[in-house]
């Protein structure tokens, strides 16, 4: 692959792309569940429903076991009780993801971290992992008033730094990743290893597809 020249930001998404978060995510809805009484989930089940921000998440999830009597916004709270203990439980970074954040921060690269998940559990996410040092700039999923696939993260980022839409790119595992950064006219980067929704990243048509995470490091 050619290498993208002129580049100076770099978008990031979380979930399934720097870090696999559905472990976490399993412990936190199945100890919601239990208060209820309800059924568990499964982590292939639940790497369809990443994406939307963790509201979503739990709407999906109580939907697939059939809930009719417990309101969203209870269990709502409820898993992010759950989540808050079980953070950083059992996920894990990707294979060569805190290597290469580090190499295109030394390259020069400005980055920013755009993810739907809620901006209370990202530092200590970060942090946990070792990588908030990598970032310029983070926006979680109720940092704006819209989330990805809206364009708006991707659009306060560039005007955060000062950058034209030719001058950034997006890198993420899903469509809300790939169509926000093709709403805000950046070029855009799949990763076939995330979570998608069950899809192959190759539907939503991206600029460029890549298997690892590192191979970051050769087209830019």
């Amino acid at each position: 692959m050619a290498k993208i020249e002129n580049i100076k930001l770099i978008c990031f998404d979380l979930d399934g792309t720097l870090v696999d978060s559905v472990p976490d995510l399993r412990l936190a809805l199945n100890a919601m569940l239990d208060e209820f009484q309800l059924p568990h989930c499964q982590d292939e089940q639940i790497k369809t429903w990443v994406g939307n921000g963790l509201p979503k998440l739990v709407e999906r999830a109580l939907l697939h076991v059939g809930n009719n009597l417990v309101s969203q916004q209870v269990a709502l709270s409820c898993f992010e009780k759950h989540y808050q203990h079980y953070l950083n439980s059992a996920s894990c970074l990707y294979e060569n993801v805190a290597q290469t954040l580090c190499s295109l921060k030394a390259h020069g690269y400005k980055t920013a971290l755009i993810t739907n998940k809620a901006e209370q559990f990202l530092p200590a996410l970060l942090n946990h992992f070792k990588i908030n040092d990598y970032f310029d700039l983070v926006i979680g999923g109720d940092t704006l008033t819209k989330n990805k696939p809206d364009p708006m993260q991707v659009n306060f980022a560039l005007k955060h730094f000062s950058f034209d839409k030719e001058q950034a790119v997006m890198v993420g595992d899903s469509k809300n990743d790939i169509l926000a950064g093709q709403n805000a006219g950046l070029l855009s980067i799949a990763l076939t290893y995330g979570y998608n929704y069950g899809e192959p990243v190759s539907l939503l048509n991206p600029d460029y597809i890549i298997d690892q995470f590192n191979e970051l490091l050769t087209l830019l």
